[in-house]
């Protein structure tokens, strides 16, 4: 069986790994000269965003053969609203480095491949490879395929601005911010590498690029934050719906499939997932709609809590933040097991009201 996937990135090297795993050596074409994203940067690996499982990184492992060595464990964080602050403590998740190092998330993946060929500095269409190949699994990271497929639903747009900073910071804790000042109904996030260095990120909705620079020099300035400098990168974040997410032998996953969630704009774990089921769909005749039902039901969600946080003001963002850091509250969201990436929905419907 002959089958072709369009990038290099978490998603596709997942769906290559799986494929390899079923005996099927495919042929990535990738459009850079090599796998990752363009910017070193740390995500984090939420577990309240994906229970009932308890540990993402060992799910990932046990259940999609995805070897991954984070960061580190993410054990504190700590929340800034205009006028309130909190912080919560607990086995909040994992810390994972991104980029085009050999220690990434991506540069580990491409590590573990034997037989599959990656043809870097190619920009592939994917109308072309159906032709060729018995499959073409789109994990390009953009909505383009998609959108000429007729796919394609937009639901949000933002523009993200990040920066190695350097400093002295935790290792296992995070800060985030809101303000609408500055972030419109983004949000703002420090994740650390290690001790001396971190990435600083600002998400500001609904903006065009040429005005993201202003709102990053007023965060920096409402912030007081003095850090240095070491690398700036800017890129846009396209959030959508898409369905069906496979046409005739064409499938679509990753950012590719609209599995970027709006909420927080973290997908790297429904990616890795996606790319999976879509090799699993392929080296067994299963149906790749039904593998993913889960996801797109995650991302609905999502876009319900994105469109609430929407509607939200600086008060609101004092009054949220208030209280997910209550004694007894904080317990209840974040060392428990219960869904309350749903329960966080009626929660703001009761906040807004």
């Amino acid at each position: 069986m002959r089958v072709a996937i369009i990038g290099a990135g978490v998603s596709g090297l997942a769906c290559a790994n799986e494929l390899e795993r079923h005996g099927i050596a495919p042929d990535v074409f990738e459009d850079r000269w090599r796998c990752g994203e363009l910017f070193p940067h740390v995500g984090v690996l939420l577990q309240i965003m994906h229970r009932p499982v308890k540990d993402l990184v060992q799910d990932l492992q046990e259940n999609y053969d995805i070897h991954i060595k984070p960061l580190g464990k993410l054990k504190k964080i700590t929340m800034y609203a205009p006028k309130t602050s909190g912080t919560v403590y607990g086995d909040l998740g994992h810390l994972i480095k991104l980029g085009q190092s050999e220690d990434s998330i991506t540069g580990q993946l491409l590590g573990r491949l034997k037989k599959t060929v990656i043809n870097y500095n190619c920009r592939a269409d994917f109308l072309q490879l159906a032709r060729a190949y018995d499959y073409v699994v789109v994990a390009s990271g953009n909505q383009q395929a998609a959108r000429v497929l007729g796919c394609w639903e937009d639901l949000n747009k933002s523009w993200v601005m990040g920066a190695v900073v350097l400093g002295s910071f935790d290792p296992a804790a995070m800060m985030m911010w809101v303000n609408t000042g500055y972030a419109r109904n983004g949000y703002a996030y420090l994740t650390p590498f290690d001790q001396n260095s971190a990435s600083l990120v600002l998400v500001v909705t609904d903006v065009a690029r040429d005005e993201i620079y202003s709102y990053w020099e007023k965060f920096w300035r409402v912030e007081k934050l003095s850090y240095k400098v070491a690398e700036l990168w800017d890129l846009e974040h396209v959030a959508g719906f898409v369905y069906p997410h496979q046409v005739d032998n064409i499938i679509l996953a990753g950012n590719a499939g609209g599995f970027l969630e709006s909420f927080l704009g973290f997908g790297h774990v429904k990616a890795l997932r996606s790319g999976v089921y879509a090799a699993r769909s392929i080296a067994g005749g299963g149906k790749y709609e039904e593998s993913i039902e889960q996801l797109q039901e995650n991302i609905r969600v999502s876009s319900t809590l994105r469109k609430q946080l929407d509607r939200l003001k600086n008060e609101d963002y004092d009054h949220l933040v208030a209280f997910l850091t209550t004694p007894g509250i904080k317990q209840l969201f974040y060392n428990t097991n219960l869904d309350m990436f749903k329960l966080m929905g009626k929660m703001l419907d009761m906040i807004k009201k």
